[in-house]
């Protein structure tokens, strides 16, 4: 199916055609009935004006009605065609206007695609059939110009969240928290920072924030909205204009109607979120100056942010409250081994703590032993010792995926590091004992040289991962 217009419907948009009621009043009364004659000829013209320009305007409401659904669904133009079943080029013309009226049936495939509730799937067969009342028509010659009301398709409900994580174990003191922080009274309400212990990658701070923002999804009814930030990442961070322009076209904005630079676009966000209550998750940010733009700025609604920086002045200036994560404890490590891999974890208790042992305790690491374990039957034991060597980043690999393997997700830590911290970072990996302290890294960087001013051996020693 390629084509969404009706049969006997063109695309285009009418030439434009100005006329002021005004001037036409004036000459009525200085010319009489020549000038009345003439204004019954203009009423003619408007009649075909409403026809052709309020048809067209239609289309164009129903195209970007269209488009809000599609973006605030986190969608492309070809996701929907594949979906939907229709064309690219269909869904391009019916976003942009040029297809007048749509087929019924294009309607209801593009609804069913986008997953809308019943009310939404109602607003937007009526928009493609061009109903409208009266009230919304352009004024007729000689009465009085009704008061614009804003459109319903200015108050688009975002629901940008990913999905939670499979198999969620653990954190409880924290999702209580969080929770806690949540219901300060309206007005009190400050950006939640979640952090890591020495920035520690794999630690489960996203998977934190979105198990928790969905169980309190209903507590923000005008929508969330999500970003990854990619402050630590093998892809360049996005910068703050970027991520606003994203959150202005969830919220209803489109092309001109965004501002250009990064101060008028978070003023209009700000504006936007004002009087609503929104959950906004700011994922994986790199430093205080990419997250700024990005809080909202009245009560009501609520930030997360992730980091593996420790993002202090966050903290110290925007009242962030920090809530730092930890590797998980040995517990609950190995409970997520039991939901991940089974009841084999209980028939080799020991082999299962070991294994979680050398895992750091880190849910990243745990669920890939997990589908390592999986994908090689045998015992825990045999999975313990493969992995208790210098070849362990190595069998952590997640087959080269570079979102997943543990050596590249902990690399992009390491990447990030002034060229002293990473020398300290190198360092520390020819101590011969599983632990040291900044005392020990101290006493290691300055046999070997100096670190340069700011780079401290103990906030080397925090950065350090696992």
């Amino acid at each position: 199916m390629d084509a969404l217009a009706e049969p006997g419907c063109q695309s285009g948009s009418p030439g434009s055609m100005q006329f002021d009621r005004q001037d036409f009043r004036q000459d009525r009364r200085l010319c009489g009935t020549q000038a009345g004659r003439l204004t019954d000829d203009w009423h003619i013209s408007w009649q075909y004006w409403h026809v052709t320009a309020v048809g067209a305007g239609h289309a164009s409401a129903f195209g970007s009605l269209l488009r809000r659904h599609r973006l605030a669904a986190g969608l492309t133009q070809e996701d929907l065609a594949e979906r939907s079943g229709l064309s690219v080029r269909a869904i391009a013309d019916a976003e942009s206007g040029r297809t007048r009226r749509p087929h019924r049936n294009s309607v209801r495939l593009l609804a069913k695609a986008l997953g809308l509730a019943e009310q939404q799937r109602a607003e937007l067969a009526a928009y493609a059939r061009g109903h409208w009342d009266a009230a919304d028509m352009p004024d007729a010659p000689g009465t009085p110009a009704a008061p614009v009301q804003p459109a319903a398709v200015d108050r688009i409900v975002p629901r940008q969240l990913p999905a939670a994580v499979r198999c969620f174990t653990g954190r409880h003191p924290e999702l209580a928290t969080m929770t806690e922080l949540a219901r300060r009274p309206t007005g009190a309400q400050s950006p939640v920072l979640i952090t890591a212990i020495g920035g520690t990658a794999g630690v489960g701070k996203t998977a934190l924030a979105i198990q928790w923002a969905h169980q309190v999804a209903g507590q923000f009814p005008d929508g969330h909205l999500y970003v990854n930030l990619r402050g630590y990442d093998t892809a360049e961070p996005v910068a703050p204009v970027d991520a606003l322009a994203g959150f202005l076209t969830a919220l209803g904005l489109s092309g001109p109607q965004i501002p250009a630079d990064t101060q008028e676009r978070a003023a209009a966000y700000r504006s936007l979120l004002a009087g609503r209550r929104i959950l906004v998750v700011l994922d994986n940010a790199r430093e205080p100056g990419q997250v700024r733009p990005l809080l909202p700025g009245t009560p009501g609604c609520l930030a997360v942010v992730t980091s593996r920086d420790m993002l202090a002045g966050l903290v110290a200036r925007d009242g962030a409250v920090r809530l730092e994560l930890d590797a998980l404890p040995l517990q609950d490590a190995v409970a997520l081994l039991r939901e991940l891999i089974g009841p084999q974890v209980d028939a080799e208790p020991e082999a299962a703590a070991r294994l979680a042992g050398l895992c750091c305790r880190l849910p990243l690491t745990l669920r890939v032993a997990a589908e390592l374990a999986a994908a090689r039957p045998g015992p825990l034991t045999a999975l313990a010792d493969e992995l208790d060597g210098h070849s362990r980043l190595d069998r952590l690999d997640a087959d080269g995926d570079q979102a997943t393997a543990v050596r590249a997700v902990l690399s992009w830590s390491y990447r990030h590091l002034s060229a002293a911290a990473a020398r300290a970072f190198r360092l520390s990996a020819l101590h011969p004992g599983p632990d040291f302290d900044s005392r020990a890294m101290a006493a290691s960087v300055s046999h070997r040289g100096s670190l340069v001013a700011g780079d401290r051996p103990g906030r080397c020693l925090r950065r350090r991962a696992h």
